[in-house]
């Protein structure tokens, strides 16, 4: 009896634990304001374009002879480092809601906000494939300041079928 108790008390706890969230309003102060796109266009905005500046580095990642780095919610930059002494930034791979990056063998791994997708990099510097794309995996980005996503932006608020790929700060 004892133990039945003790789990309908940890039950309930949980619930009421878990549920707070759902009553409370939002009063985000954020900086920040959400930049959507259609779920659609995800797929077709991977593109390999030629070189960009560097604006907003993220993720810095090494591998062979080249330097990947991810720009904020926009892409990653290709850095040919053949020669140390004069890296050669060769491209850009489009990837909107882009924070973070990994690799493994020839395949680079990315969020594309709220999927993640496989990216094969062994035609470099010629070209670049998606391999795989899973679908819907990842949580939206958050604003950068840590806050959570106002009311006003939840997926019951805003255009139909729309994700999150960046924030933009207001000014």
């Amino acid at each position: 009896m004892r133990k039945i108790r003790l789990k309908i008390f940890v039950i309930v706890s949980l619930l009421l634990i878990t549920s707070v969230g759902l009553f409370v309003k939002s009063s985000s102060t954020s900086r920040y304001e959400p930049v959507l796109m259609k779920y659609v266009d995800l797929p077709g905005s991977i593109k390999f374009l030629s070189p960009v500046k560097i604006i907003k580095p993220g993720k810095i990642y090494y591998k062979d002879k080249y330097i990947f780095i991810s720009e904020r919610y926009k892409g990653i930059h290709i850095i040919d480092n053949n020669d140390p002494y004069n890296p050669l930034n060769i491209g850009f791979i489009n990837v909107p809601g882009c924070l973070d990056i990994a690799i493994k063998d020839s395949i680079l791994y990315t969020d594309n906000a709220v999927d993640l997708i496989a990216i094969d990099l062994s035609k470099l510097p010629d070209s670049i494939y998606v391999t795989k794309r899973l679908q819907r995996v990842l949580p939206e980005p958050l604003p950068p300041d840590g806050s959570p996503i106002p009311t006003e932006f939840q997926p019951a608020r805003r255009p139909k079928n729309t994700v999150i790929v960046e924030w933009r700060q207001i000014y």
